[in-house]
């Protein structure tokens, strides 16, 4: 199994400048996204407030990269606009494959730190750690 977490870049940004409805319809589309831009039997599930959740089943590591380096670059061509400001948004994503010796803890933890990882490497990027 692979476990990924997702975080929208910014995101409270999006809310504190275009209200909370702005930030509730963000959810709404990127969720949409994440779910016809994913491979077929990928469990996608949101997690806390601008965090999204991914587990794939049987993809190597090569695959599960490309995969969602394709979905972040999906995710920041979409045309948000709010107030008649054209707003890009982009993701940060960690990823990582659950090891034999792991519990689901120690995987989420590793997958938690390739996403902030991703973030303090300038946003907008998929980071896999083994």
């Amino acid at each position: 199994l692979a476990l990924i977490v997702i975080d929208i870049d910014d995101f409270k940004k999006i809310n504190d400048t275009y209200g909370h409805t702005a930030g509730d319809k963000t959810l709404q589309v990127i969720a949409k996204t994440i779910v016809k831009h994913v491979s077929k039997g990928v469990f996608v599930g949101r997690y806390g407030g601008e965090e999204f959740v991914l587990i794939y089943s049987k993809t190597k590591e090569d695959t599960l990269i490309k995969e969602l380096n394709t979905l972040n670059k999906y995710i920041a061509r979409l045309p948000f606009k709010f107030k008649n400001t054209k707003v890009s948004i982009t993701l940060s994503i960690g990823a990582t494959h659950i090891k034999a010796d792991d519990n689901i803890h120690i995987a989420f933890e590793r997958s938690d730190k390739a996403m902030y990882q991703a973030k303090a490497q300038g946003k907008n990027q998929v980071i896999y750690l083994k």
